[in-house]
């Protein structure tokens, strides 16, 4: 049964997740609390409560832009995430050049664009391809923050912004401005900028179909349900060529079956199933109330993972098909505190075969704080106990994401490319790792002491191992 909503700041962050999408996490109330006092004293000369009825009662026009971007992240810069760029330029273009070479155009979609760093890093890449001489490619950039789509449009950024752009680009494409950097207007003409929910569909896109669609960094703000929703909005909007990007910490797993990861090295992208899955009814837009998705079913008993000792040839978890596991406990509640005790509670979890249990905590975790990079290697963790090797390489790859110098997600990562025969990548990261420990540099997880996980020593002896062609 679902908790009346008490206070009036609880109530603001219902009507916030009801008409963006957003859910606000605990961290960041007080300072929504601040924000809504501040125009509670603007708009309606009172406290917080009557501020949130006017809002509810859609009494305060033009207010519900205004709010959104205050309280709506915007911190950017160009080439965030190069890797992904890099990928774009190298694999990605040259793939739809041949698919699009009849029409000779793309279309390309950047979602929640904030300030237009990322559909203007686009811009550019596409202006310096050779092979996009002649074409006709236009970027949608969408966001539900008017106010910094205005500032999208002037484009003017910082140095700040701008100090990832290489020198070159950044005299050939910018102006500089007293102590900003204008966008060469060519580009910004390029680029349509448009006011778009992405919690409310249909989207009012200019395309049909889109080729290329950056949706990064988005999802980590909504609730499963809604992820669920918007990704089958967009996937509807994604032509059969077409690559969907998301940040490098999100993932689809368990969300949607209409699209699958496609490794493309540093990075995953997200493309139509070559052979579909059986037809399933789309997902109704969310509800105000939702029970929780019901879990995948555990594995057979004969197949259910089991803890065994490492080979020192591999570190990936192994799985034993012997002794029927005994019938589960009903699960536990969600462990209180931070995400370090959830995190122990998991790593606990698994160490003792609950992997379920282990894997609803995990989950949680994730909603909790998706910048913590244990909770995708332990994730990672789990999905390579499970036999999910793709699910593990998507994981681990979002956690040296956040943070490079971990060791053993990356040697986990390089033996579950080894599996999946992707050996040259796995060398890399085998390398990565030895550079690391020659360096002094390396991160241990040390959370995790109680878990098989290879300790400094044996992570440099499995890496020369298969270095040396074992």
């Amino acid at each position: 049964m679902t908790q009346p909503v008490s206070t009036p700041l609880q109530q603001l962050v219902v009507l916030i997740r009801e008409a963006t999408g957003n859910v606000i996490p605990a961290a960041r109330l007080g300072s929504l609390e601040e924000v809504a006092q501040r125009r509670a004293q603007v708009t309606v000369r009172g406290g917080l409560d009557e501020y949130v009825r006017a809002l509810a009662a859609h009494q305060l026009d033009g207010e519900w832009g205004t709010l959104v971007s205050l309280v709506t992240i915007k911190e950017s810069y160009f080439f965030r995430a190069p890797q992904q760029f890099d990928v774009i330029v190298k694999q990605v273009l040259p793939a739809l050049v041949r698919a699009r070479a009849g029409p000779r155009h793309l279309r390309i979609w950047s979602a929640a664009c904030a300030r237009g760093e990322e559909p203007a890093t686009l811009a550019m890449l596409l202006a310096e391809e050779p092979s996009l001489s002649g074409w006709s490619w236009t970027i949608v950039a969408t966001d539900l923050d008017e106010e910094a789509l205005a500032g999208a449009r002037l484009g003017l950024y910082g140095e700040r912004a701008v100090a990832q752009v290489p020198p070159d680009l950044l005299e050939r494409w910018f102006k500089r401005r007293g102590k900003l950097f204008e966008l060469d207007a060519t580009l910004r003409s390029r680029i349509s900028y448009q006011i778009l929910n992405l919690a409310h569909a249909p989207y009012a896109l200019p395309f049909a179909e889109l080729d290329l669609v950056l949706m990064r960094n988005v999802l980590i703000y909504f609730r499963r349900p809604l992820q669920r929703w918007v990704v089958s909005q967009v996937a509807k909007l994604l032509a059969p060529e077409g690559y969907l990007f998301l940040g490098a910490s999100e993932t689809l797993w368990q969300i949607q079956d209409e699209l699958e990861s496609v490794d493309l090295g540093p990075c995953f992208a997200y493309r139509h199933r070559k052979s579909q899955p059986a037809a399933a009814p789309a997902p109704a837009p969310p509800k105000r109330s939702h029970r929780r998705p019901t879990p995948p079913p555990a594995p057979p008993a004969e197949e259910r993972p089991r803890w065994t000792d490492q080979n020192p040839r591999d570190w990936s978890v192994s799985r034993a098909a012997t002794a029927v596991a005994p019938a589960p406990e009903p699960p536990p509640a969600a462990p209180a505190g931070g995400v370090q005790e959830r995190l122990l509670a998991a790593a606990r979890d698994l160490s003792e075969n609950r992997v379920e249990d282990a894997r609803r905590i995990l989950e949680g975790a994730l909603a909790a704080d998706p910048s913590e990079p244990a909770t995708h290697a332990l994730e990672g963790f789990l999905h390579d106990l499970c036999g999910r090797t793709e699910e593990a390489v998507g994981s681990y790859r979002a956690a040296l994401y956040l943070d490079p110098a971990l060791f053993q997600p990356r040697v986990l990562l390089a033996d579950c490319l080894l599996r999946l025969g992707k050996r040259d990548l796995a060398e890399h990261q085998f390398r990565e790792v030895l550079t690391l420990l020659t360096s002094g540099r390396e991160k241990a997880l040390a959370l995790f002491e109680g878990l098989p996980l290879p300790d400094r020593e044996r992570a440099g002896r499995r890496c020369r191992q298969v270095l040396k062609g074992g």
